[in-house]
């Protein structure tokens, strides 16, 4: 559920716009639960201004599995999970660590079937399928780019462009490390679309919008760019503000592949990011 801010306005007074029905102390408890934003900004304070035209979001209220895994969505199909950054989605053939994959598997007590994958250090959303139909349903939509997905991400310097488009091919070396061509028959093709929401000496704050999903799309693309991602080593950044690779999934949206119906999931950014590029 979202709203854009009618004007000006305390959030209570937004919350109770989008929510007509709910008493003042559900309110507030959604802003302590961590189930609302601002901005695509988690908020943990009811006394704030909302700007004219702000969007304000409420998140669906998670169920906790081990590992701080959250339950964000979930019927008798798929299931979209909240993916805290540490932890595998699936193991590899070098990484046989506790999964997000086994997890379900173990907790849910079914078969549990992956659909894309997010990097270890990278937190949010993550969708997992209950059925092969489901799979390949699903799977299609990836093909048609008929996924809308969202990303935050706190990059290293100044991005001087406001908004615009990376678009090359991806290429992976027997290393497994991912890098960046113009040659099409060398690589895949990926583009992805970014927008710049804030930042101070340093850093940027972006929001980005995958058109392709190509494994460390956003990381190649942003050194490409001459600004790495915060934490990530592996593809040119030399600071670690926070302790992890600062690239957070915030949004996933898509028609339901066997129901027709429109699923929007939230994951709350991490905290840390807004601290990070909060002006003082």
């Amino acid at each position: 559920m979202k709203i854009s801010a009618p004007t000006t306005m305390p959030l209570l007074e937004v919350l109770a716009l989008l929510s007509p029905g709910s008493s003042k102390t559900s309110l507030r408890s959604w802003v302590k639960e961590g189930r609302v934003g601002v901005g695509g900004i988690v908020v943990s304070r009811v006394d704030i201004e909302v700007p004219q035209g702000e969007v304000v979001e409420l998140g669906t209220k998670v169920r906790v599995l081990p590992h701080g895994l959250k339950i964000i969505y979930q019927d008798a199909y798929l299931i979209v999970v909240d993916k805290p950054a540490g932890l595998l989605t699936v193991k590899t053939a070098f990484e046989k660590e506790e999964t997000v994959h086994a997890i379900l598997k173990q907790k849910l007590e079914k078969r549990v079937t992956v659909l894309h994958r997010l990097d270890r250090e990278t937190s949010g959303a993550l969708v997992f399928a209950f059925d092969e139909r489901t799979a390949l349903n699903f799977k299609a939509l990836f093909e048609k780019h008929a996924i809308e997905r969202e990303y935050i991400a706190i990059v290293e310097g100044k991005v001087e462009v406001p908004s615009g488009t990376w678009d090359c091919y991806l290429a992976e070396d027997a290393q497994y490390h991912v890098y960046p061509t113009y040659n099409e028959e060398e690589g895949k093709r990926a583009i992805t679309h970014f927008e710049v929401t804030g930042g101070r000496k340093g850093y940027t704050r972006l929001k980005l919008r995958l058109e392709t999903g190509r494994k460390n799309q956003i990381r190649v693309h942003c050194q490409q760019a001459g600004h790495s991602v915060a934490g990530d080593a592996k593809y040119g950044a030399t600071t670690n503000p926070i302790k992890r690779v600062a690239l957070h999934a915030r949004f996933l949206g898509f028609t339901h592949p066997v129901t027709g119906k429109k699923i929007t999931c939230v994951s709350s950014v991490p905290i840390e990011f807004d601290q990070l590029v909060r002006e003082k």
